[in-house]
């Protein structure tokens, strides 16, 4: 490996980022190279003081960052080397030095805050899977214990084709829940909405969401509702049915 080839693989050297092979050879020229050497540590320097102490980013991140470490913009390609030449060349290498440190600091920056974004979003995604699977355990226990309480009643929601496409059960103290749903998913903004009829008049009992999975409700009214109903509605819900039952069922 040349001189420039390895001058030009310090920083990433110094940010742990080059696989085995070039890191190996890399390492080698250090060895026998002064300048070099000096370039490495006050770039470790750099590196150091930064206090990455995140997770390690996937390899493609370093990939597509490096990738851009060195480019120079085309309106400055001709005349940074006049600008250098101005200079004497041990005077030239100290400000190559400037930018390169300059460079390695917003790369390292750019990986640890990307890690950390990265860590974070594991870290909420798993808390998120953690409450989902609870959510589902509870209430799928809550189902089990009601289809086993005495006195449980199943009510079967049909559609206009005779085919189920709901199952509650419902417990004599009037709580309610969602068995089985072969329900279509709805659209965004809408919902599906249950009612109960009480003497022939519908009344909310609430919102399924629109794609109905996990159901729960308490029937409030006295005398409670003969029939349930499920309508298509704005995901808010309505007080009352705006289009006719897409299921229903006597209780």
């Amino acid at each position: 490996m040349s001189h420039e080839e390895a001058f030009e693989l310090l920083a990433p050297l110094a940010l742990d980022a080059l696989d085995t092979d070039a890191r190996v050879r890399v390492e080698a020229h250090v060895e026998t190279c002064p300048e070099c050497q000096r370039e490495l540590d006050e770039l470790r320097e750099v590196a150091t003081a930064l206090g990455n102490t995140v997770e390690a980013p996937p390899e493609e991140l370093w990939t597509k960052i490096a990738g851009h470490l060195y480019d120079v913009p085309r309106s400055e390609e001709a005349a940074l080397p006049p600008l250098l030449a101005a200079y004497p060349v041990a005077e030239g290498r100290r400000i190559r030095r400037v930018v390169r440190r300059a460079r390695v600091v917003v790369a390292t920056t750019m990986l640890a805050a990307a890690a950390a974004i990265l860590v974070l979003a594991i870290n909420l995604s798993s808390e998120s899977d953690h409450v989902a699977n609870l959510q589902q355990a509870l209430a799928t226990s809550a189902v089990h214990q009601a289809l086993t309480t005495p006195g449980h009643r199943l009510v079967t929601l049909s559609g206009k084709g005779h085919e189920a496409l709901a199952t509650f059960v419902v417990l004599r103290n009037g709580t309610g829940y969602l068995v089985h749903s072969k329900m279509a998913a709805l659209p965004a903004g809408k919902t599906y909405q249950l009612w109960g009829f009480v003497g022939g008049k519908p009344v909310s009992i609430g919102i399924m969401g629109s794609s109905p999975s996990q159901v729960a409700f308490t029937l409030a009214s006295s005398p409670g509702p003969s029939t349930f109903g499920v309508t298509v509605e704005p995901a808010a819900g309505s007080l009352t049915p705006t289009l006719p039952m897409v299921a229903s069922g006597a209780l």
